[in-house]
């Protein structure tokens, strides 16, 4: 494996993403990358919004690299903190759904809260303003499940 990659390479395995086999877990993978370099994670990756929220096409180069590799080159490596934790805090996202009762799947969840962060970082910043971008872009979800994805994003972003 490429040394740059190896950094890569342990945040897909610690967001438990080391799978490109559907739309699904590559979907799970560019939102679980974005939401750890929204909070600090210094990966580089750049996004740009695409159908499922924000995408980078770097990220899924890399990624189609190293997976198939698999993970025993990176079986004694592991993040330092604070990146520890950031993943941590990132994985832990997911309590939110049962928490909140949303009725909606993990990976739809994170498509979610990402595409809040990417319209929040471009100035839409507020709960309306939030409903408002994610309605006309991502009509599947309901006004109930974004405010919960924003309060959600808010806070995780605030203890970050």
């Amino acid at each position: 494996m490429n040394n740059s990659h190896i950094a890569t390479a342990i945040v897909i395995r610690d967001l438990n993403c080391y799978t490109l086999e559907t739309i699904n877990d590559r979907i799970l993978l560019q939102k679980k990358v974005y939401l750890a370099q929204d909070i600090g994670l210094p990966l580089g990756y750049g996004y740009s919004w695409y159908i499922y929220g924000p995408y980078s096409p770097d990220l899924t180069a890399v990624a189609y690299q190293i997976i198939p590799e698999g993970s025993t080159a990176i079986e004694n490596h592991s993040l330092k903190e604070p990146f520890a934790s950031m993943i941590a805090k990132v994985n832990s996202l997911e309590r939110s759904i049962d928490e909140q009762d949303l009725k909606i799947s993990v990976v739809q969840w994170y498509e979610l809260i990402a595409s809040i962060a990417y319209w929040y970082k471009h100035g839409y910043e507020t709960e309306q303003r939030a409903v408002d971008i994610i309605r006309a872009t991502k009509p599947q979800f309901t006004e109930e499940q974004i405010k919960a994805g924003y309060s959600t994003y808010v806070g995780f972003k605030v203890t970050a």
